[in-house]
């Protein structure tokens, strides 16, 4: 059997880094929570439209579930989702998209 070991550390930020980091970490839950909105909402119109007999040509696209394609439609709707997203890093957001696109994959598969 294999062993992990694992460790724990303390971080001492200062106020201003402790704002920092609440920035980026709720800029990775605004993302992830927009992303999620997103796919249901569409998921959903889907469902509405097949239950109404739509064929499948002609259902409302689906949103890719990629981490690329969520990050498209993040680009595209940033601006309106989150005005302030220049102030932290892109990086911030691509984490909550990132873990919603690997979650979605986990769940489908």
């Amino acid at each position: 059997m294999k062993a992990i070991q694992a460790y724990r550390f303390a971080l001492d930020l200062t106020p201003g880094q402790e704002r920092a980091v609440r920035a980026h970490v709720g800029a990775a839950r605004v993302a992830h929570n927009w992303a999620l909105a997103r796919v249901k909402a569409v998921m959903d119109q889907r469902a509405a439209e097949r239950s109404y007999g739509v064929p499948d040509e002609l259902l409302t696209p689906s949103l890719p579930w990629s981490l690329a394609g969520l990050r498209k439609a993040w680009n595209a709707a940033k601006a309106d989702a989150a005005p302030w997203w220049g102030e932290v890093s892109k990086e911030a957001f691509n984490t909550g998209l990132d873990a919603l696109a690997r979650g979605l994959r986990n769940s489908s598969a």
